[in-house]
Order: structure tokens, then sequence, then C-alpha cells
């Protein structure tokens, strides 16, 4: 077989054999392919908020209209309900602002802990100078 042959596959979704394959968007967390079908009802459903999905932190199934996107920094995947977002978003605030081991905020220079340190967040001069010396 050559590089652009046309062999029937079957959709994942329905098991229908099908020429022109459709590839699921990641959010919908369907196999690849699709035949026209699958793909145009998923879409539908997807886009007019009838498409449900579980929250990735409670679980709770919500319309994918109401779940919110993670932001890139806190290295999850998938949709978060409101509530847990709004968790998200204070405690990664928090680690922000904050310094992990004393608690005291943050000025213009803030210190990333060294990982077997095992302390969340970042530290300030101090706490840094303290770690430093406890691990001689």
């Amino acid at each position: 077989m050559g590089l652009f042959s046309k062999k029937p596959v079957a959709c994942t979704v329905c098991k229908k054999e099908i020429t022109h394959k459709h590839r699921p968007k990641k959010e919908w967390g369907l196999e690849y392919p699709l035949c026209t079908d699958c793909y145009m009802r998923t879409l539908e459903q997807y886009y007019s908020g009838t498409y449900k999905q579980k929250c990735t932190v409670c679980g709770i199934e919500q319309k994918i209209t109401d779940l919110w996107e993670p932001r890139w920094q806190w290295e999850t995947s998938g949709l978060l309900c409101k509530k847990c977002f709004d968790k998200k978003e204070e405690d990664f605030n928090q680690k922000k602002e904050f310094c992990g081991v004393c608690g005291t905020r943050l000025g213009f220079f803030r210190y990333n802990p060294k990982s077997d340190w095992k302390i969340d967040g970042q530290i300030c001069r101090k706490c840094w100078d303290e770690q430093k010396q406890s691990r001689r």
C-alpha cells in the first residue's frame, strides 16, 4: 500500500465503514477516526451546550459551557467547575505572593526552593538562607 491509499476504516463510535476520516477535538475525549455523522453530532452537542463533561478535580458532571479552562501554570489537564477553578486560583495567588515557609509577603526578589527541600511555592531570602544552612 502507498502513502495515499484510500483503504476503508471503521468509525470508533458507530463502527460504520468510512472512507473520509474526521479527527475529533481533544476536549471530546474520543478516539480517531470518526465518520461524518458522529463528528457532526458531537460537534453540535459540544457547541450547543448539551454536551456534558466531568470536572477533573471534584468529578461533578456539568454542561461544557459551565466549565472553566485551567491556567497553563497549574499544569492541569481537563476542565474545572467554577468552585474548583476559584479554589485553584486562590491557592496559586497565595503561593505566588507569600513565602512558602514563613508566610511573609514576597517583595521584588523571590527565591525558588531546591526540589529536594520539598517546599511548595517560592520563598523569601531569609528562609532561603536558613534552608541552605540547615541542609549543609
